[in-house]
């Protein structure tokens, strides 16, 4: 097993960590005064810098906090992820990870996945499974829609979404009684689900646990699937002002994959593990500038046993260290330097052992000036098996008035194609994909104008015009052998139009719609491409009842698509329309306050596809309390 990191690395590395993290090591001057503002800081992740950056900064941005993640009752990320406007969320047709697609899909890549500013997407697929991280660890979710500012680093032109964990400033006080949260759930098919978290109050600081177990049977035959995850989170804040984070996480799962309708393998199996270590420190240098440190390391293991029976193993180590520095001024400026050194490794006894290693650099300058914002980014992107590649960000807001703000975004990023693409997967089980060792990277230029206006306090709306143009798309095709395989389609595009209102007519009652449309095109066909409906629409309803009962009502459609971008009518995923509700209702047990809760998926049992050939469970309900102690 290949231990040793190729000398360039090591050098970059050093380089990096030098550059960096200098303020690390540099005397700390005194904290800005209390209530001190530090113009156009873009994005620390604290609250108040995420919300300064949605209102000023050109980038399309929303946001899910942590009160609305509670009201709302998810119970894990791609739950919280999906009732998000513009964001659709399905579980991966093999039956490991989930598939995230921003403004209607069909376009480059996967989203990229950060948590804490620290990319998490796999080396080997891209992807990344949200069951590894526990929600009740999760401060907010961020979603930035393409184009997306280059600090957020490479991987991002389908768009990028940044979960921010707890820290020490949502440290508990030891007086507090309710230092720990209990969920218990079951319901349709055997589902089961058992989740805790508990705090530990230090001095400037504290220490979160979490664990969890899931099971849950599935409606198909081998469709199984036993889940477990634990995580640890060490935070302190010095007297400086600097916080400091340590970070563990660990996820196990064993599940089925039983293959499309057409083409089912009733006896494949995966068993995947994964593990993840984390630091991280961030805070102030004098009045002017703050900095943040993170290093991380993951370790992935998957056995996959197909259909003809013979396992193989694959195992993915990811080591990277990334750093950035703020200068911000009085004037209305912001200028920001930072960079990514990161080494990935796989070793899989079907396609061989493969590495690449990645290193990234980044400036960004944002200026306001009046009722302007500016904002203009530059980024050099290094792998080593495809060399350089340039990026870049633009973008221009301007306030009409107090209530009424235009956006202007222009992107260019290049993307390699990710192990899983070149070479023999294992993602879903080897029946079902295979790789190509001669796709080329992908060249997207991506393009938004909006408009918000907010008529009144409890009223917004938001229209988007947006295009990405993408030359050498990578995209997979099914052949006659039913096995999908990727390859690079010269030059497609997505264009549409994004509308969202937002709106709360009572201090009960709330409803939020979001529909986009969109026309996407395979230039060297003329057809459609995979996964890109025309039409998609999520209306949400929450209503408070006087026993402060919360009922929630959620309503998706999706138009017709394909699953392939030869369009072909085996191929094509109809047209469906879907309705969940929710019931939570908070209740004292004994001392501590908690909530019973059901959940209901599907509730008119409508027969649709999320995956071609793989048909959802129909109507599901899951119950369940949470009580705080």
């Amino acid at each position: 097993m290949t231990r040793c990191f190729s000398s360039s690395f090591i050098f970059i590395s050093s380089f990096l960590f030098l550059l960096l993290s200098c303020p690390v090591f540099a005397q700390h001057e005194p904290a800005p005064a209390e209530g001190q503002v530090h113009t156009l800081a873009p994005i620390i992740v604290t609250a108040e810098q995420i919300i300064e950056y949605v209102k000023n900064h050109p980038q399309n941005v929303v946001i899910l906090n942590q009160d609305e993640i509670k009201d709302r009752n998810f119970l894990e990320i791609g739950d919280a992820l999906d009732s998000m406007p513009g964001v659709d969320v399905r579980e991966s047709g093999g039956g490991m990870g989930t598939k995230i697609s921003i403004r209607g899909g069909g376009g480059s890549g996967p989203v990229l996945i950060l948590v804490d500013g620290r990319p998490v997407n796999s080396g080997q697929y891209g992807g990344v499974d949200l069951g590894s991280i526990p929600i009740d660890i999760v401060k907010k979710v961020v979603v930035f829609k393409p184009p997306v500012p280059v600090w957020l680093g490479s991987g991002s032109s389908a768009g990028a979404v940044n979960i921010v964990t707890k820290g020490p400033s949502e440290r508990v006080s030891e007086k507090r009684e309710n230092k720990g949260r209990l969920k218990i759930n079951g319901g349709s098919y055997g589902t089961a689900n058992i989740n805790a978290t508990y705090v530990i109050p230090q001095t400037n600081g504290q220490i979160r646990l979490a664990a969890g177990d899931a099971h849950k049977d599935g409606k198909r035959a081998n469709s199984d699937r036993d889940s477990g995850n634990f995580s640890f989170n060490w935070s302190k804040e010095s007297q400086s002002d600097t916080k400091y984070d340590l970070n563990g996480r660990y996820y196990n799962t064993e599940h089925g994959c039983s293959g499309p309708t057409d083409n089912p393998t009733p006896d494949a199996r995966q068993h995947y593990q994964k593990g993840s270590l984390d630091f991280r420190a961030e805070g102030f240098i004098g009045d002017t500038s703050e900095f943040s440190l993170k290093s991380y390391a993951d370790i992935e293991d998957l056995k996959d046993r197909p259909q003809a029976g013979n396992e193989s193993t694959l195992e993915v180590y990811k080591i990277g260290m990334s750093g950035e520095n703020i200068w911000s001024g009085d004037e209305g400026w912001a200028l920001r330097l930072g960079g990514l050194i990161e080494e990935n490794r796989i070793e899989h006894d079907i396609s061989g052992d493969h590495h690449r290693e990645k290193f990234s650099l980044h400036v960004q300058h944002d200026r306001e000036v009046d009722a302007f914002t500016l904002s203009i980014g530059l980024r050099g992107d290094h792998t080593s098996d495809f060399g350089w590649f340039p990026g870049m960000s633009a973008g221009l807001s301007y306030a009409i008035g107090p209530d009424t703000l235009i956006k202007g975004n222009a992107g260019y990023s290049v993307r390699s194609p990710s192990f899983n693409q070149l070479y023999q997967p294992s993602h879903g089980s080897i029946d079902q994909v295979r790789g190509n060792s001669d796709l080329s990277e992908e060249d997207i230029f991506s393009y938004d104008l909006s408009l918000e206006h907010k008529f009144s306090q409890d009223i917004t709306a938001n229209v988007a015009l947006f295009r990405t143009d993408t030359k050498d798309l990578i995209s997979y095709q099914r052949d006659n052998d039913l096995i999908y395989r990727p390859a690079n389609i010269s030059h497609a595009y997505k264009q549409g139009i994004e509308f969202l209102l937002k709106s709360k007519w009572t201090k009960y009652f709330s409803a939020d719609f979001n529909y986009i449309y969109q026309d996407t095109e395979n230039k060297e066909t003329g057809s459609e491409l995979a996964y890109s409906p025309e039409h998609s629409a999520k209306l949400t309803g929450k209503l408070v009842l006087p026993a402060r009962t919360r009922i929630e009502t959620v309503l998706k459609y999706k138009g017709n698509q394909y699953s392939s971008p030869d369009t072909a009518q085996a191929e094509k995923i109809d047209a469906y329309c879907v309705v969940n509700l929710k019931i939570i209702q908070p209740v004292m047990i004994k001392s501590s306050p908690s909530e019973i809760f059901i959940h209901v998926h599907n509730l008119f049992d409508t027969d649709f596809e999320s995956h071609a050939g793989y048909p959802d469970d129909g109507f599901k309900f899951l119950a369940g309390i949470n009580i705080n102690f």
